[in-house]
């Protein structure tokens, strides 16, 4: 693991970092919890335990992670391991192989592109579980397009799949959609990749975890606030608005929001 990234790095969130962005705000942090390996351990989940998670990671660094970030020298990681709080709160899938140490996210933030990435990694025949193509209509970037990767020592699939918003692109492939994901795919190609889609997400808000952007105002809710209040945060994170679900719609919420910054 120290070839590239601390154990510190891999646990990191930037939902729970206050001085993030992306910073889900005090009361959600802590319902959450500190996303500290082994919180989640129960004597009938000893593949929640702290050690075993930790190998998990260091096999995962070892095998997949160092040989990409070695070949991409800018490539660096958005998320590693989870907690069951902090994967359900982010909207990871039940069972997700971030909970476990398994799976890393990986994304240039300079000048490559994750289509460069997954193609490479297929072709040095590295050993994974699992790696997808995330959301290419995003773009390059940061907040672009990212590759997930997973290694699971002696059970590995080398599983390859597509995540994506854009039909468009399921339909260039021509296989079998199952959501937003699509298995078996064979390579990344970025030719299959249009300019425009009727399908394709607006742009990501500073809050990672909206249920709703309201374009270019910069008010957002969230259903996932304590106690399944509404929160309506401004641009900058302040929250302007907190009221029970019953309270009204979401546009009722937003405009109550902002007839309150204007009384």
């Amino acid at each position: 693991m120290a070839n590239f990234f601390s154990l510190k790095q891999c646990i990191y969130s930037s939902t729970l970092d206050k001085n993030s962005i992306f910073y889900c705000g005090d009361e959600e942090a802590k319902l959450i919890g500190g996303n500290v390996p082994g919180d989640d351990y129960t004597p009938d989940r000893p593949d929640l335990e702290q050690g075993t998670i930790i190998t998990n990671i260091n096999n995962l660094m070892n095998k997949c992670v160092n040989p990409i970030k070695a070949r991409w020298p800018d490539v660096v990681i958005t998320s590693v391991y989870r907690s069951k709080s902090l994967n359900k709160y982010i909207g990871g899938v039940d069972e997700s192989q971030h909970m476990y140490g398994y799976a890393s996210d990986l994304v240039s933030i300079n000048k490559h592109k994750s289509h460069e990435i997954f193609n490479w990694v297929i072709d040095q025949g590295i050993d994974f579980d699992q790696m997808i193509w995330e959301f290419p209509e995003k773009g390059n970037g940061i907040n672009g397009s990212w590759v997930h990767i997973s290694y699971k020592s002696g059970n590995n699939r080398k599983k390859t799949s597509l995540a994506s918003k854009s039909s468009a692109l399921h339909k260039k492939y021509g296989g079998v959609q199952i959501g937003e994901y699509q298995h078996d795919i064979k390579r990344a190609y970025p030719e299959y990749i249009m300019e425009e889609s009727e399908n394709t997400p607006p742009p990501v808000s500073k809050h990672p975890n909206a249920d709703q952007v309201e374009p270019n105002r910069g008010y957002y809710y969230t259903k996932k606030g304590p106690r399944g209040n509404v929160v309506v945060k401004d641009d900058d994170m302040n929250i302007i608005y907190t009221g029970g679900m019953s309270s009204g719609s979401p546009d009722e919420l937003i405009n109550e929001a902002k007839n309150a910054l204007t009384t």
